[in-house]
């Protein structure tokens, strides 16, 4: 993983679905067409990614693909975070070997800390 600094804009992306799964013809289509508007950074998987419904084994393939389709000319920030630490570094691992940028971590939902 790279040691960058993001500067600009960068779009939470959302997961194209149908009926079938995930539509990833209509992704390829939204990241050109972020790309071509002047956006500095994708985040993919999200909390507007649909990263809580979908399966881990998916949302690395599209973690993949997002990596793949913008080939360098944006950072791509992949969100990794879960209620669950191990599955946190899972996920983590696998977007760095994908080819992410960076991660995006959230703090465990759901789970409350004692004082």
């Amino acid at each position: 993983m790279k040691n960058t600094i993001f500067k600009g804009m960068a779009t939470a992306i959302v997961t194209p679905m149908t009926a079938e799964g995930i539509d990833y013809e209509a992704l390829g289509r939204f990241i050109e067409f972020q790309i071509e508007n002047g956006i500095n950074a994708i985040v993919v998987m999200g909390t507007t990614g649909e990263n809580a419904t979908i399966e881990y084994e998916e949302q690395h393939k599209i973690v993949r693909f997002v990596v793949e389709k913008v080939a360098g000319r944006v950072p791509v920030i992949a969100g990794t975070g879960t209620n669950n630490t191990e599955h946190v570094i899972h996920n983590t691992k696998a977007a760095c070997e994908a080819g992410a940028d960076a991660v995006l971590v959230v703090t465990p939902y759901y789970n409350k800390a004692t004082q």
